[in-house]
């Protein structure tokens, strides 16, 4: 018996070697049950949908699980875009939660996950019907903080390549959400948005901010669809644009002019005043006194603009400007309000005066101040001054020491 036992085993050895069969534990001969466990099923592969499916009911949904679902909702929405279909098989709404959620786990910047989340995102937005409003707006507003004012890297080249993927991933999640919803309100919507940044305390963070609303409006310029807003908020947003041509940044200001320019011809174009190949402004230089540039640059958006508002944007106008003029922020931003309003009124010469940069800059320290306490107002802008005293004593509770903040 003993015999036969070790002739058998010499035989699958024998075996073994030639490699014919994968070789087995010799105490697990005789054994129905020595093969390894079969590998985990994965059903997204077979079949994409219903994977999605049992995610959003709660099947597949841990965490290890997040990016399988996000790469079977985007291999659906191209398999569906392929044979020319217009919807998805799934809750399209139900999916842009769970991507929203997502993109909640992280904090500090976008990572991987982040990133497909947005390509994902942008997939859906192919399909009808539209996200909803604020589901739209709560993702975007999160990935921008995400992308635009974090840090996916350092200084060193794969640092800066995590950057730019983040940043042509935020790009094209919000150029597909244009394109699903190409109105003007939503456009404005996200440039304010995008504003928001533009006067960080962080150089990169306006870079980022400025180089993207340039990109969203051109994009928005070539929808066929897309319409010029008609209200007030187009001098809200005026203002927030062209505050940066006060930034102390040479690259940040020329892409903000270009920005500006785009929004010129665009504002033109829908009045049909010009064609849309019309050149850019040509903006004003001062060779002997380059510092005087930026000053110049935002006399010229109220000179340039001026003739083309509403009455309604007008107003908009010269309070988006008065709110920039009264804020804690940095004194650019103050200074960029200061010219703004003084242009639009046709005072904007009052404040260049002087020939020396430091006197421009002390005299208009003195104006901001004087404004902040309600003295030397001009009486276009008295309607404003409820919003004055409102400042001072939200800076006397601040402070602590009667508004005296620029004391």
């Amino acid at each position: 018996m003993y015999g036969g036992s070790r002739r058998m085993f010499q035989r699958l050895r024998a075996i073994f070697s030639r490699g014919r069969v994968a070789p087995l534990a010799l105490e697990s001969l005789g054994r129905q049950e020595a093969a390894a466990p079969a590998p985990a099923r994965q059903p997204h592969k077979r079949d994409p949908a219903d994977f999605v499916e049992g995610y959003l009911r709660g099947i597949h949904k841990v965490r290890k699980q997040r990016i399988n679902f996000l790469r079977a909702v985007s291999g659906v929405c191209k398999a569906r875009k392929a044979k020319g279909l217009t919807t998805l098989p799934f809750d399209k709404e139900a999916v842009g939660e769970e991507i929203k959620a997502i993109m909640e786990e992280d904090f500090f910047c976008a990572g991987p996950l982040s990133l497909q989340a947005m390509n994902t995102l942008g997939d859906i937005s192919r399909f009808q019907p539209p996200l909803s409003k604020g589901l739209r707006t709560a993702i975007a507003g999160w990935a921008l903080q995400l992308v635009v004012n974090g840090t996916p890297g350092g200084d060193s080249p794969p640092g800066q390549g995590a950057c730019e993927a983040a940043e042509e991933g935020l790009r094209k999640m919000l150029q597909e959400l244009l394109r699903e919803d190409p109105s003007a309100s939503h456009l404005v919507g996200l440039l304010e948005r995008v504003a928001y940044w533009m006067q960080s305390g962080r150089v990169a963070v306006r870079a980022r901010a400025v180089s993207l609303g340039s990109s969203l409006l051109c994009f928005a310029s070539g929808l066929p669809s897309f319409q010029m807003p008609d209200d007030a908020a187009l001098g809200h947003l005026l203002v927030q644009l062209a505050v940066s041509l006060a930034d102390p940044e040479a690259g940040i200001r020329a892409q903000a002019r270009e920005t500006l320019g785009q929004l010129y011809r665009m504002l033109l174009c829908h009045q049909g005043l010009r064609k849309k190949n019309t050149r850019e402004p040509r903006w004003r230089r001062d060779p002997g006194q380059p510092w005087k540039e930026g000053y110049l640059h935002l006399v010229q958006v109220g000179e340039m603009f001026r003739e083309h508002l509403t009455p309604e944007q007008t107003q908009a106008f010269l309070e988006a400007a008065w709110d920039h003029v009264l804020r804690l922020g940095q004194e650019w931003v103050r200074e960029g309000g200061l010219f703004l309003l003084y242009s639009l009124l046709g005072r904007a010469q009052e404040l260049l005066e002087e020939e020396e940069e430091d006197d421009v800059k002390q005299n208009l320290s003195a104006l901001l101040y004087q404004l902040w306490r309600g003295r030397e107002v001009p009486p276009e802008v008295q309607a404003l001054l409820p919003k004055t005293g409102e400042f001072f004593m939200m800076s006397r509770f601040m402070t602590g020491n009667g508004g005296a903040y620029y004391d």
